[in-house]
């Protein structure tokens, strides 16, 4: 525990000071996370959270995410870290300054951290044996979500909750390979998430 313990405590000084530049001045430095993202589930880790960046129209969402999955749930206390992007193409206004957006898309790379997990398969087995990586895993999901804007300290929020269904590449694989014993139910996962706005 104390080994995410670091990373969340950094990622709140940065947030922090994130704020107090953007109300110091009232301007977003580009360099500066926009939004912070908090997730339950979804292949990388029983709970991932981290700072994210949006454009300018809303639409496409770059998050870096840091997971743990505690002992008691994967058998090995694990870390990881996760590079999201999420395309929402229709954002649609409600009233109250409410809005959801109906579908979303996206795909990450996530890396786990740990002796038992590689980068690239030890010497000792042939080489092409295997082609994946133990340590990385790309994935892919779909989704929607809902949120509302809000008004604090003169400037505009945002507070949205968010779902994704999603796999990875092996399970994807172990699908198309086992059409017959598989089905979508078992390679598929959901997630939940928070997202702050700044």
């Amino acid at each position: 525990m104390k080994n995410i313990l670091l990373p969340f405590l950094i990622l709140l000084s940065l947030t922090a000071t994130a704020q107090e530049e953007q109300l110091a001045d009232g301007a977003n430095h580009w360099y500066l996370p926009d939004h912070m993202k908090l997730q339950f589930a979804g292949n990388i880790g029983f709970m991932s959270g981290g700072p994210g960046y949006s454009s300018k129209n809303k639409t496409l969402e770059t998050d870096i995410l840091f997971g743990f999955l505690p002992q008691k749930f994967g058998g090995d206390a694990l870390i990881s870290t996760t590079l999201k992007t999420t395309y929402s193409p229709w954002l649609i206004a409600l009233k109250n300054e409410h809005y959801f957006a109906p579908f979303s898309l996206g795909m990450y790379l996530s890396y786990t951290f740990g002796p038992q997990f590689d980068t690239k398969w030890p010497s000792y087995y042939p080489r092409g044996y295997y082609w994946w990586a133990t340590a990385f895993r790309p994935g892919a999901y779909i989704g929607g979500k809902v949120g509302r804007t809000v008004n604090t300290n003169k400037r505009k929020r945002g507070l949205e909750l968010y779902y994704e269904l999603g796999s990875y590449d092996l399970m994807m694989i172990s699908y198309v390979q086992n059409t017959g014993f598989l089905k979508l139910s078992d390679i598929v996962n959901l997630a939940f998430g928070v997202k702050f706005g700044f």
